[in-house]
């Protein structure tokens, strides 16, 4: 009879354990784990990155800590979060420890707009970071006192390639031959090493907006076939900063493209640009089936015209379309755009086109949640649904939080935990939810993986430990 009571007490603890299994579990130390294994101390840039997206109350305080965390990737990327919140760029290059992670910071900074000229200006003259971050800062300071240190970089064989492409790109802008010398100096390299450095260069001349530089580079680049990735590259950026030598390079390539099959990316270049297609071109672009109609009726578009006329190659799924259509719809907020293209990525089983739908999602959420909310209604799909409630979620309004509501008391746990999190974001919880979320945080509501860690800051927030939980967060 002993054995039998003492069984009968091990299922009776088993049973309630499953009944109830986040009773031994507190939400408070779960959620500073979660946070502390996602962003903190044992944390990662890409983690960092996430949840910074979220522009959170409070979350300055991570990125501080981060700056001295031990991994050097961490630091880095906190200090972006920082330059993009306001902070003097040249304040936290002196926090970090190494001249690769002040380069970072300043191409980072460079890569995302957050570098004034006077700003690289005074960094430069502290001459602190990598050779390739400080042909970048000379380029943007756009001082005539820099011509001789330009000029030494260019013609240094100890520094990278790109540094003395981008130091010899910036003399050409001001007047200074020098593109000619480094096409030459890298005509020796493999083929492989010599396109990569090209194409590396394309991009920061284009970032720059050097358009004297980038108007030298089709000689220098010499003849290349139509499908060529650097040719595109040299045209589309002509187009962009030089259009009076954009278009006639633009012909020249459709001229020497042999299949008229082959020919839809050279017109995408003309949409990417903004420049209109010359309209005797047209018949050189097929037009018998209804995807390559409708991405012909794109190309020839006039260019303000043409976010509605790319609907309806995004309803047919033509990628390169959707990839300048979001980018297109991000700046402008247009939201028959944004559905276009979240209806087309969300059906879509391609891989890697659910990240059409989330980005239109969350656009949909800060310009129109109820545009997003009607999705909802008697969905079944749980892919569709997840993308809805990403949308809601990055919104953080109290107009998403009333789309999600309805759905606090769905039958599936997921769905509840996603409108839950909604509704956090807005910042309006009771008693019941607030311990809801704590469970959600620990993993007891079915959440997405990358999304508990913002159920755990709305928790520790809305219990009023989040003050006292950053501490243990950041800890090494």
């Amino acid at each position: 009879m002993l054995v039998v009571f003492a069984t009968l007490a091990v299922l009776s603890d088993a049973a309630v354990a499953q009944s109830d299994p986040y009773g031994r579990v507190d939400p408070l130390e779960a959620s500073v784990s979660v946070l502390r294994r996602s962003i903190g101390g044992a944390g990662s840039p890409a983690n960092v990155n996430e949840l910074a997206d979220f522009d959170l109350p409070g979350f300055v305080s991570i990125l501080q800590a981060g700056v001295t965390n031990p991994s050097p990737p961490i630091r880095v990327r906190a200090a972006i979060g920082l330059a993009a919140a306001g902070e003097p760029i040249p304040l936290l290059l002196s926090r970090l420890d190494s001249t690769d992670e002040r380069s970072a910071l300043i191409i980072a900074a460079f890569s995302n707009g957050l570098l004034a000229p006077s700003i690289a200006g005074t960094i430069a003259d502290h001459d602190d970071a990598n050779d390739v971050a400080l042909a970048i800062l000379l380029a943007v300071a756009d001082r005539a006192a820099d011509a001789e240190r330009l000029s030494r970089l260019a013609a240094d064989p100890d520094t990278a390639w790109l540094t003395r492409g981008i130091a010899a790109a910036t003399l050409e802008q001001r007047g200074t031959s020098a593109l000619e010398g480094w096409f030459e100096a890298i005509s020796n390299l493999t083929p492989a090493e010599h396109d990569r450095n090209v194409f590396e260069m394309l991009a920061t001349v284009d970032r720059l907006g050097f358009d004297i530089a980038i108007e030298r580079m089709p000689p220098l680049i010499g003849p290349r076939p139509s499908n060529d990735a650097i040719r595109a590259a040299l045209v589309e950026s002509l187009l962009e900063l030089a259009p009076e030598a954009g278009i006639p390079a633009w012909n020249s390539m459709l001229a020497d493209c042999p299949e008229d099959g082959l020919i839809t990316p050279i017109g995408m270049l003309l949409v990417s640009a903004g420049q209109p297609a010359p309209i005797e071109a047209k018949d050189r672009f097929p037009s018998e089936d209804r995807m390559s109609k409708a991405v012909r009726e794109l190309i020839f578009a006039a260019p303000d015209q043409r976010a509605q006329a790319s609907i309806a190659a995004i309803e047919l799924g033509h990628r390169p379309t959707m990839i300048w259509a979001m980018e297109k719809a991000e700046e402008s907020g247009e939201i028959a755009l944004l559905e276009a293209i979240f209806d087309a990525a969300a059906r879509s089983t391609r891989t890697g086109i659910e990240t059409f739908a989330i980005r239109a999602s969350e656009a949909l959420g800060t310009a129109a949640p109820s545009v997003l909310g009607r999705r909802l209604v008697d969905q079944e799909d749980r892919a569709i649904i997840e993308f809805v409630f990403r949308g809601l979620i990055a919104a953080g309004t109290p107009e998403a939080a009333a789309e999600a509501r309805p759905y606090l008391e769905a039958s599936d746990r997921t769905t509840r935990s996603l409108a839950l999190l909604t509704v956090a974001r807005a910042g309006d919880l009771d008693d019941a939810q607030r311990r809801l979320l704590g469970r959600a945080a620990a993993g007891g509501g079915g959440l997405p993986q990358d999304l508990r860690p913002l159920a755990a800051w709305l928790f520790l927030d809305a219990s009023g430990e989040l003050k006292n939980s950053i501490p243990r967060i950041v800890e090494p």
